[in-house]
C-alpha cells in the first residue's frame, strides 16, 4: 500500500512540475493542447503561425497579424524583400522555429526571435536567417499586433531636430 501511494505521489509531482515548467517557459515545452504559458505560448503560436501564411504566400493572412488600421496598407511582399533582400516568390521557407520570446515588463509590448531556413531559388543557395518579430498591446486586456511594417520602413528623420 505504501509502494502504490509514493508512486501515485511521486507521479503526481512529476506531472505537476513538468506543467509549471512547462508554464514558466511559456510555451517552449509541449503543452499537451493545455492553455499554458501566458502571454509568451500565445505569441510564440502567432510567430510560427506568421511563418506559415509568409511560407504558403498568403500575404493578406499574414498582414492580419497588424493592428486592423494598418492592415490594408501593410506590404507584405516588400517587407519580406527587404528582410530577406530576394522577392518573395524566389524564396522557400523550408523550416522555422521560435528562439525565444520576451515581454517586457509592462506586458504591452514584445520581441518574438526566430530563425528560418529559407532556400534563394535563383542562386539554389540555403541559408538560416533569424528574424525578430515585435507585438505591442493597448493594454493588458487587448489583443497583441505586430509591428513588423515600421520596424522595416525607411526612417524619415524629423525636421525639427539637428542631423
Amino acid at each position: 500500500m505504501k509502494k502504490w501511494l509514493f508512486l501515485t505521489l511521486f507521479l503526481f509531482l512529476l506531472c505537476g512540475g513538468y506543467v509549471a515548467g512547462a508554464h514558466l517557459s511559456g510555451g517552449a515545452w509541449p503543452t499537451l493542447g493545455l492553455p499554458i504559458g501566458g502571454p509568451e505560448a500565445l505569441l510564440r503560436k502567432t510567430a510560427l503561425s506568421f511563418w506559415e501564411d509568409i511560407q504558403f504566400k498568403d500575404f493578406g493572412a499574414a498582414a492580419s497579424y497588424h493592428s486592423p488600421e494598418t492592415r490594408d496598407t501593410v506590404d507584405i511582399p516588400y517587407l519580406i524583400e527587404r528582410i530577406f533582400a530576394v522577392k518573395p516568390e524566389m524564396l522557400d521557407i523550408m523550416e522555422y522555429e521560435v528562439v525565444f520570446a520576451e515581454v517586457d515588463s509592462s506586458t504591452l509590448r514584445a520581441r518574438i526571435k526566430t530563425r528560418l531556413k529559407v532556400k534563394e531559388l535563383i542562386r539554389e543557395k540555403i541559408r538560416e536567417q533569424e528574424v525578430i518579430l515585435y507585438f505591442h498591446r493597448e493594454s493588458t486586456d487587448a489583443a497583441w499586433f505586430m509591428v513588423l511594417e515600421s520596424s522595416l520602413r525607411a526612417a524619415e528623420a524629423d525636421d525639427d531636430k539637428k542631423h
